[in-house]
């Protein structure tokens, strides 16, 4: 009887088993055919308002502080560092003397110079000696030479007579007097050649004197170079300014043989300074003289810096095949809060629009999951509004463009080039005073009554990476614009999300791909 009673009771359990588990089933099936059998609500989008407000274009960079005048104070002299006369961040004069070098060799130096000049001048004082000495000597020379002179005359007119008296006087008279004229003729050579040499040699000696005063000269100029390098073991700074960085401390040795090491840096006033700022080439060119300039530095969060660009250098910088130009930016610093090397991330205020209606830039790469009905609906829109923009005077396509029809706009399509990032966005702003180019169609989708969504068809002018201003189009300021959609049907096959004209969902949207 127990037996049967538990075989009762486990057929109950089963049978009740089966029934929960039918009834759960079914809860399920219900629930999922009511899940993807439902439309979409007003809860299924995430929406945002139509405002009113400005937009402004930057273009960022990075740059680095530094002083407008900036000197590196060096050594010419070689020798171990005896005193230092400023530290860092140390208030110096022009002229005021900042470190000595040890000066023992070349004060040794300038001694062996001056005995050198000593020197020479002794042997100036020499040369001049011996040229007196060589004057006296060509003037008894000279006078040796009258006097033989005046005995040679003498005998040959004494032979000349005793020729004349040849028949009375003996012959052996007559050859002693010709004998004696020959004798002074020969003294009278000999006392002109001594008269020569006593030349010569006084042009020697004027010779040693120029040679003497040479030397002078020489040791004078040796002693003036020992004084110089004497002098260049004294530094003093060239400039007003502040004490930036000190490189050598008391005893180091400084060699100055192929280049003047650095012993301080000085800056020349660091309530002006500037910014070397480091703009990407596709945005050089909306960089002028004359820009102002908004920067924030690390140091003070939060706090923001102006300054105006002064210059924007032509040398090119390329670092991994990434070029850029240097725009020197012109910064006041009355606080000093500023200091050189400091890293500063600097943004360019290039174009702004005051008072236009704004849309986020979700807003227009925005595009809803559509039936086939909505699409053909909206298909025949794009139509209408393509053939009212061709019926239009001056709608011509330019001969040759390849242009493709946005999904959902109907607007041409300009073909887009490489580069073009945020020229591209100011362009599109720019485009509506310059007239060349045409603004940029877009479709966006308003939530209207009956929570329906409705596309509305804009031109998109500036946009600054957040928000998107409106140029043209049916918008009005308040409206509900849809910028995102939060239900299951994201996880739709292509086929079943791709738009009407066989693109893929996304659209354009934003163009560019910098966003400053």
């Amino acid at each position: 009887m127990k037996e049967r009673i538990n075989t009762f009771v486990k057929a109950i359990g089963k049978k009740r088993r089966l029934l929960i588990s039918l009834a759960v089933l079914s809860a399920v099936v219900v629930f999922a055919a009511a899940f993807w059998g439902r439309k979409a609500s007003a809860s299924d989008y995430i929406t945002a308002r139509v405002e009113r407000g400005s937009v402004e274009v930057t273009v960022s960079a990075t740059g680095t502080l530094q002083a407008v005048t900036t000197v590196a104070v060096g050594s010419q002299a070689s020798g171990a560092v005896a005193w230092l006369g400023a530290d860092f961040n140390s208030e110096v004069k022009r002229g005021q003397v900042i470190a000595r070098l040890d000066s023992t060799t070349f004060d040794a130096q300038i001694e062996n110079a001056r005995a050198s000049v000593a020197n020479a001048e002794a042997a100036v004082m020499a040369a001049t000696s011996e040229i007196a000495n060589q004057n006296a000597n060509v003037q008894a020379a000279r006078a040796n030479q009258e006097v033989t002179s005046v005995q040679s005359d003498d005998a040959r007119a004494l032979a000349s007579r005793y020729q004349d008296l040849k028949n009375v006087i003996p012959g052996r008279d007559i050859e002693s007097a010709q004998a004696q004229a020959s004798v002074a003729g020969a003294r009278m050579a000999q006392a002109a050649a001594q008269v020569a040499q006593a030349e010569a040699a006084r042009q020697s000696s004027h010779a040693k004197l120029a040679q003497a005063r040479a030397q002078l000269a020489q040791a004078r100029a040796q002693l003036e170079q020992a004084q110089a390098n004497l002098s260049h073991t004294v530094i003093t700074s060239p400039i007003d300014g502040v004490v930036v960085s000190r490189d050598v401390d008391v005893g180091q040795t400084v060699a100055a043989s192929l280049q003047a090491p650095t012993l301080f840096t000085i800056a020349n006033d660091l309530t002006k300074m500037q910014v070397l700022a480091s703009v990407d080439e596709a945005d050089v060119g909306q960089i002028r003289q004359g820009t102002e300039a908004n920067f924030t530095v690390d140091a003070f969060p939060g706090e923001t810096f102006s300054g105006q660009v002064s210059q924007v250098r032509l040398n090119a910088q390329s670092l991994q095949n990434v070029v850029t130009y240097t725009a020197v930016v012109e910064v006041s610093n009355p606080a000093l809060k500023l200091r050189p090397g400091m890293t500063t991330n600097i943004t360019f205020p290039v174009q702004q629009r005051e008072n236009v209606l704004t849309v986020p830039n979700a807003a227009l790469r925005f595009k809803p999951n559509l039936s086939e009905e909505e699409q053909q609906k909206l298909r025949a829109q794009v139509e209408a509004r393509r053939q009212q923009r061709t019926d239009r005077p001056g709608a011509q396509q330019q001969p040759g463009a390849q242009q493709q029809a946005d999904p959902q706009s109907g607007e041409r399509a300009r073909p887009r080039g490489r580069g073009q990032g945020l020229r591209e966005q100011g362009e599109r702003g720019a485009s509506q005073d310059s007239g060349n180019q045409r603004p940029q169609g877009q479709t966006v989708w308003v939530l209207v009554e009956g929570k329906k969504l409705e596309p509305r068809f804009i031109r998109a002018g500036l946009t600054n990476g957040r928000v998107t201003e409106i140029v043209a189009g049916n918008l009005q300021e308040g409206e509900t614009i849809v910028i995102g959609q939060n239900d299951g049907d994201a996880a739709k096959s292509p086929q079943q999300t791709a738009s009407p004209f066989g693109q893929q969902p996304g659209g354009r949207g934003m163009r560019g791909g910098r966003t400053r």
